[in-house]
């Protein structure tokens, strides 16, 4: 804009120069009256004192004035503190630069005091003479009579007591400037009567010495007088509150200095044009009273206090033409024309170069009417022009320009410009011709620049390790010139936190030399002032966030442990109350709404008071240099909370490296756990997990509840080396092995110790094992008795008890696999009579399993079903896949579980468990391989016969029946046969109550007489090498339905005559051949119910060695009477008697056999189709059968 014209049209030598540009002039300021209020510094009068006063003048910002033509006028005025003399001078070429008005203001306590505000006022007078139209000095001070002005004070004095008494002070100053418009207007009339022809030129302060030598009755000069002098008047009246006849007196003023080429009066017409559109077109944006804030609340960091709010505040746009009179918007300049006529004024001050503050302070007003016009980028360009003025200004000056384009670029929305031009006024405040360098002010004006730049002091604000938000490498620098300026400043806490700031949020932006750098340079500032993480306050009463290292070390995977398993609180088990029905309702009553809004963070175990609880973390260093990481701690919130530090040195460019965090809850409730604290590199951080984006959650929250007992476990047992592979071996804090041979027994001591700080008031045992809980408490016993007896146990003490334990397994040999495929029947355990294959023979398939609860207990359990066989067990091969071999050692894995509580915790309703996993290997002892039974001497017994192996591997001594002693090698197999009482009717009266049995009766009536059978057979082993013996139980053994007529008593009783003498079984009876013999039988029946179609029969028959029986005797022997007898019912508790004779034939050994068996319904009405499916319910014998020898006579 500037031209080459400018050299040859203005003074080489520019020394009456404007020095001291206002940059906050507005448009409107073309038409107020500038009145200067002085404050008399070197009085009694304070500056707050003065503030007051200050803020009460500007109040009166404008006033009514009627003139007299009858027309309400606007008088606006502006106040300054200061005004230089040079300003002043220039009030011929726009006269709102003229100071018209002065107010002195001062405190007085003497006449000394009073004399010195007069002097100083009238002197003040005196500078400003040849603009100065009035003046009022407001005087604070005591009232006396005998102080007063000077004599050669002309001015009106305003007394007051003090400032909060001059209430009529806003009144006085409206008449003050009622007086200035008066003058002002009769100046105005005088310039208007004046004749154009006649008119003087009007000059600039460097046009005076132009003058000299100049033609002024020139044409051209006559023209030029009378172009300024018309622009002179449209000044004036601007003032003087009539803008639409300035609009004309500015139009005509043009046309008269363009003709001439007045290219700097020319600029001021335009420019005045402009100022007079404002005021048509915008009335009411005028400077208006400040809004004053709270000096309480500190500004934010980057942030300027707010100064007065007037157009130059106003937001963009937020200017719109107002309805004006016809003959006005005829003369004034559109929006876009106003723009228009600046720039072209702004191109004629450019051709003068002492008019370069005059064309600075017009680009501002019109950057400010551009920016409420929204037209952002003409004020653009108007504000470049100013960078572009070459001017000579002080260091102060020029911070003032730039922060002055600073708030103009903040107001268009360029914060990044506005933001740079505070980087340039802080380097203005610390450049090297500045002779007094203010690093504080330098820091504030970068602190303020941060805005722009996209940054925030508060890490909190900007996501790390995301995508860029501004220009990184500005950011950075801008930072780095932070730091600087902190250090010079001397505030190493601030240099410290600006360096930790760059390094926490720039990091993803730096290369690894420089992230190595700064991590050295923040290493060294800490040295200086450690860093802390808490708010930094400024003298400027901003407020520094602090800065944590969350990246230095970088952490990954934060992970909440639960207590140790021997150690987790476990909720006590309440005894259900029955509180009624249960009513069912489709209403959820917000329970689906509770579920899905529970916390994700939430941990689903608890910690308990007083007790360590550590967070597992994996950090990183991303440094090549070894980092020295120092107490790390929790942080933790809600209930109070002991952290203990911890410290780890990291390899350079190392990681993960786990490192564990502990601490102990000290109260009762919900713990937060919101992060963790480091101290590396000379700071302190608080890593808070919310403003770290790759962790899960942003915080943790556990519940912690009241303190608990702790309690340790001893046995005297040497500890295993085996593997335990139970599923909850890991909460065992004991894990112990046994070894027992079957059927031995074993004591164990365990000493419990309260090893906490709380009693244990409660204490309860049980044990788990795959085993169910009979058969686990043939193997595992204890006294719960004893353990109650010694509580409450108190912190410190111990306790025991006694741990019984047994070798439980199976005496009874699985079946062969000849038999679980259905092969043939096994061979008789004995050599006997032909009848005892028949009762060694197996159970039927449809038999069902005497223990089908133990189905599906695997391998490796306790094997407690036996199968059923007669020779060899059959029954429960069926239900297992693969055939159990008893004579295999076998592990019993189970644990003992000790619930405890006491103190707090109980209260509360919580314990604790404490395992202990013990492994019991039962070896083989003796195994049963087959058995039967056999009849005894006496009907009250029977003999079990035995096929017994010695499955050890020594020598073996098995006790049985009354003292009877086996001793037989490992591995060796003997047979033994031991008599057994039959097993009474008072166990088996309940299934005769049925006459036909059904299978789950049978089953039931083979495990009773099992079970008689175990109770009554002791076989006792001992190995005589170790002096170690045990017991064989003999439970599970099955038995057919021949063996269970021998082994259970028979509900009938026998008596048998012979010649009227009683027989009885297993004595000696003889006869001779063809001797007739008299035969009787009484049957008693000893149930409690009655008999029905009780069948008796007597067959003869004899026996051979190879165990055949004969019953074909009609050629050997007669009988005489009925040998089979139907009788329809069997009274309860009652008998019969039958009797027939026999004459024998033959000479030889003859035997009777004597049952009775009894029929569902009578043969009678039995179809004679069916009479071979009408079988009998049972049968009942005379055991041992009735033994004759018969001799020759």
């Amino acid at each position: 804009m500037r031209s080459s014209v400018s050299v040859i049209l203005s003074s080489p030598a520019p020394d009456t120069r404007m020095s001291h540009p206002d940059y906050d002039q507005i448009a409107q300021d073309h038409a107020s009256i500038l009145i200067l209020v002085h404050h008399h510094q070197e009085g009694l009068l304070k500056s707050k004192s003065f503030i007051k006063v200050w803020d009460k003048i500007r109040r009166v910002n404008h006033t009514k004035v009627t003139d007299s033509a009858g027309v309400t006028r606007q008088v606006y005025v502006k106040y300054v503190k200061e005004y230089p003399v040079e300003s002043n001078d220039w009030g011929d070429f726009q006269t709102h630069r003229r100071l018209l008005g002065l107010i002195t203001v001062g405190q007085y306590e003497s006449q000394i005091d009073l004399n010195e505000i007069c002097r100083v006022h009238e002197s003040l007078k005196v500078r400003y003479t040849s603009t100065l139209y009035d003046s009022r000095c407001i005087l604070f001070g005591v009232e006396d009579d005998q102080l007063k002005t000077p004599s050669n004070f002309k001015s009106l004095p305003l007394w007051y007591t003090d400032v909060d008494s001059c209430t009529d002070l806003e009144s006085q100053v409206s008449e003050l400037l009622n007086s200035l418009f008066w003058v002002l207007e009769s100046k105005r009339q005088e310039r208007s009567r004046e004749k154009l022809d006649r008119v003087p030129l009007l000059l600039a302060p460097f046009e005076r010495k132009d003058i000299v030598g100049l033609d002024l009755e020139s044409r051209t000069n006559r023209k030029k007088c009378t172009g300024r002098m018309i622009k002179h008047l449209g000044d004036l009246s601007l003032q003087a509150g009539v803008p639409h006849e300035a609009l004309q007196h500015y139009i005509l003023a043009i046309d008269n200095l363009r003709s001439v080429n007045d290219w700097l009066w020319l600029g001021g017409a335009s420019e005045g044009l402009c100022a007079a559109s404002v005021v048509v077109l915008y009335p009411g944006r005028w400077r208006t009273f400040p809004i004053q804030r709270n000096a309480s609340l500190p500004p934010s960091p980057g942030k300027r206090r707010p100064g007065s709010i007037g157009p130059s505040s106003l937001p963009p746009g937020s200017l719109t033409p107002a309805p004006i009179a016809v003959e006005d918007a005829a003369k004034a300049l559109s929006p876009e024309g106003i723009l228009r006529r600046y720039q072209e004024a702004i191109q004629n001050y450019a051709k003068y170069q002492s008019a370069g503050l005059i064309e600075t302070e017009a680009c501002f007003k019109a950057a400010q009417i551009a920016i409420q016009q929204g037209c952002p980028l003409q004020a653009a360009s108007f504000l470049k022009n100013v960078v572009l003025i070459n001017l000579t200004l002080t260091e102060q000056e020029k911070i003032q320009r730039f922060l002055s384009l600073s708030e103009l670029y903040t107001q268009m929305g360029f914060h990044r410009k506005a933001s740079l031009c505070r980087r340039l006024a802080a380097t203005r405040h610390v450049s090297d011709q500045n002779r007094q360098p203010d690093w504080t002010q330098c820091y504030n004006l970068m602190l303020q620049a941060l805005d722009g730049h996209r940054l925030s002091l508060d890490p909190t604000e900007r996501t790390s390790g995301g995508a860029a938000e501004g220009w990184p490498a500005l950011q950075i620098h801008l930072l780095q010139q932070l730091v600087v300026a902190a250090r010079r400043m001397g505030h190493s806490a601030l240099a410290t936190r600006h360096m930790t700031f760059l390094l926490q949020t720039m990091w993803h932006f730096l290369n690894p030399t420089e992230q190595r750098d700064l991590a050295k340079q923040l290493q060294k500032l800490a040295a200086e002032c450690e860093g802390a993480p808490v708010p930094l306050v400024l003298d400027t009463r901003a407020v520094i966030p602090p800065a944590n290292l969350t990246n230095i070390p970088k952490a990954k995977n934060f992970r909440l442990q639960d207590l140790p398993l021997h150690l987790r609180p476990q909720k006590l088990e309440k005894i259900k109350e029955d509180i009624g029905p249960f009513l069912y309702t489709p209403i959820s009553f917000g329970s689906l709404d509770r579920k899905s809004t529970k916390s994700q963070g939430k941990m689903d175990y608890l910690w308990v008071e007083g007790d360590m609880c550590e967070v597992l973390l994996d950090v990183y260093n991303p440094l090549p240099f070894e980092l020295k990481v120092s107490n790390m701690r929790l942080l933790a919130s809600d209930v109070v909370f002991e952290s203990i530090p911890s410290s780890i040195v990291l390899p350079p460019d190392s990681g993960p490296n786990s490192i564990v965090l502990a601490g102990v809850p000290k109260e009762v409730g919900d713990l937060e756990i919101q992060g963790y604290s480091t101290h590396t590199l000379g700071v302190k951080s608080n890593c808070q997990l919310r403003h770290m984006p790759h962790m899960p959650q942003p915080s943790f929250s556990v519940e912690v509840v009241p303190a608990l007992p702790r309690m340790e476990v001893s046995l005297p047992v040497q500890k295993s080396n085996l593997q335990v592979p139970h599923a909850d071996a890991s909460a065992s804090i004991t894990s112990v092995s046994k070894s027992l041979y079957a059927g031995e027994s074993d004591e164990c001591q365990v000493t419990i110790i309260n090893s906490g700080t709380q009693p244990i008031e409660m204490l309860e045992i049980t044990a788990q094992c795959v085993l169910d809980p009979s058969q686990l408490r043939q193997v595992l016993q204890w006294s719960a008795d004893n353990i109650q007896a010694q509580l409450p146990l108190p912190p410190g003490a111990s306790a025991s008890f006694t741990l019984y334990l047994h070798g439980c397994a199976e005496f009874i040999a699985p079946p062969r696999n000849d038999l679980i495929d259905g092969g043939s029947q096994p061979s008789s355990l004995l050599s006997g009579p032909s009848s005892l294959p028949s009762r060694l023979s197996s159970l039927t398939s449809s038999a069902p399993s005497r223990y089908p609860h133990h189905n599906g207990l695997s391998s490796g359990s306790f094997r407690s079903q036996i199968s059923s066989r007669s020779g060899s067990s059959v029954g429960s091969s069926r239900l297992h896949s693969k055939v159990y071999d008893p004579s295999a050692p076998k592990v019993i894995d189970c644990q003992l579980k000790l619930r405890y509580s006491g103190g707090p915790g109980l209260e509360a309703g919580y314990c604790r468990v404490t395992s202990v996993s013990l492994s019991l290997e039962i070896l083989p002892s003796i195994l049963i391989t087959s058995w039967d039974v056999l009849p005894a001497e006496t009907s009250s017994q029977f003999y079990l016969v035995l096929d017994v192996t010695n499955k050890t591997l020594g020598e073996l001594e098995l006790h049985y029946a009354d003292g009877k002693v086996m001793l037989f090698e490992g591995n060796e197999e003997c047979r033994i046969a031991v008599p057994v009482e039959r097993c009474p009717l008072s166990k088996l009266s309940k299934l005769y109550q049925n006459i036909e049995l059904s299978d789950i009766e049978k089953a039931e009536l083979d495990i009773i007489c099992s079970d008689h059978i175990a109770s009554l057979v002791d076989l006792k082993w001992v190995l005589p090498v170790s002096s170690r013996s045990g017991k064989a139980s003999l439970r599970g053994l099955s038995l057919t339905a021949d063996m269970l007529d021998i082994v259970r008593m028979s509900p009938l009783q026998w008596e048998v005559l012979l010649n009227k003498e009683v027989a009885k079984p297993l004595s000696e009876l003889t006869c001779v051949v063809g001797q007739c013999m008299q035969l009787g039988v009484t049957v008693q029946n000893f149930l409690d119910w009655p008999l029905n179609n009780v069948a008796l029969a007597l067959k003869f028959f004899q026996e051979y060695q190879s165990g055949v029986r004969n019953y074909r005797l009609d050629s050997q022997l007669a009988v005489a009477g009925a040998s089979n007898v139907l009788l329809a019912q069997l009274d309860d508790q009652g008998s019969v008697y039958h009797e027939c004779n026999v004459v024998f034939f033959m000479p030889g050994l003859y035997k009777i056999d004597i049952q009775c068996s009894s029929q569902a319904r009578p043969v009678s009405v039995v179809p004679s189709g069916d009479v071979g499916n009408s079988l009998p319910a049972h049968t009942w014998k005379l055991i041992p059968p009735i033994e004759i020898t018969v001799t020759d006579p």
